[in-house]
């Protein structure tokens, strides 16, 4: 009588193949087919397929292949769906206000004095922050095109945090002739006058670059940065701390 033996099969013998294709589709062009003990690096899941996607980054005889895979039979994939679970359930995002709110920024440098004298326009002007609950005091000159583009950078951060408090004034450096001619194409809504004192040394401030004061409602100076996105990032975090 023959006699009929069954051996253990492991699982990769029992996986099949898994293709890496170059989209999330059945459609697309199989780049390399993987199984189980292949290195498998699972970078992302693509959102929005019918099918579960993953981004992957396969590596086989020492090349890499960057690809997709569809579903979820890998164990690669698993344990990174199992990694993403645990950390969703503990990583709660906290919100930028309520972030800010926490870490308030601090006093650097001298505190802004209360300013009076004329604009480019010959009328009285201010710059007092405490009446506002924050103040932006660019220094920049007429004569450079970095500090221009800068100066019109921050009107975006002006309009979006006007009806919250913020006001914004500008120190030239250069000819009042020259900042009118620029001015004129500018469409600046802040205050501008000429810098005759000097604060920009002062403060540290560059005009050739462009350089914003932000300065809270106790006139302290709690940021200064040549880079719009910064100084928005500071007026946010000193509006949502009010």
């Amino acid at each position: 009588m023959m006699r009929i033996v069954v051996l253990p099969v492991s699982i990769a013998m029992v996986l099949a193949s898994v293709p890496v294709r170059d989209a999330c589709s059945e459609d697309g062009t199989i780049l390399a087919a993987v199984q189980e003990g292949d290195p498998i690096q699972v970078r992302h899941a693509v959102t929005g397929e019918r099918v579960p996607c993953y981004s992957v980054l396969v590596t086989q005889a020492g090349k890499e292949v960057q690809g997709f895979i569809l579903g979820s039979v890998l164990p690669a994939i698993q344990e990174f769906e199992r990694t993403r679970a645990v950390e969703s359930r503990v990583a709660v995002p906290v919100s930028p206000e309520a972030a800010a709110k926490k870490t308030p920024l601090l006093p650097i440098g001298p505190p802004f004095e209360t300013w009076t004298g004329v604009d480019i326009k010959g009328r009285r002007m201010q710059i007092v922050p405490g009446e506002w609950k924050a103040t932006l005091v660019t220094f920049w000159s007429a004569d450079s095109g970095t500090a221009r583009r800068f100066v019109e950078n921050l009107k975006k951060t002006e309009s979006e945090f006007r009806p919250r408090g913020l006001r914004s004034f500008g120190l030239i450096e250069g000819s009042m002739s020259r900042a009118n001619y620029y001015l004129e194409d500018m469409g600046l809504d802040g205050p501008q006058t000429i810098d005759r004192q000097g604060l920009a040394a002062k403060y540290s401030a560059d005009p050739r670059k462009g350089t914003t004061l932000v300065v809270d409602a106790s006139n302290n100076v709690v940021a200064i940065s040549s880079n719009p996105v910064e100084i928005r990032a500071a007026v946010a975090r000193l509006l949502s701390s009010e």
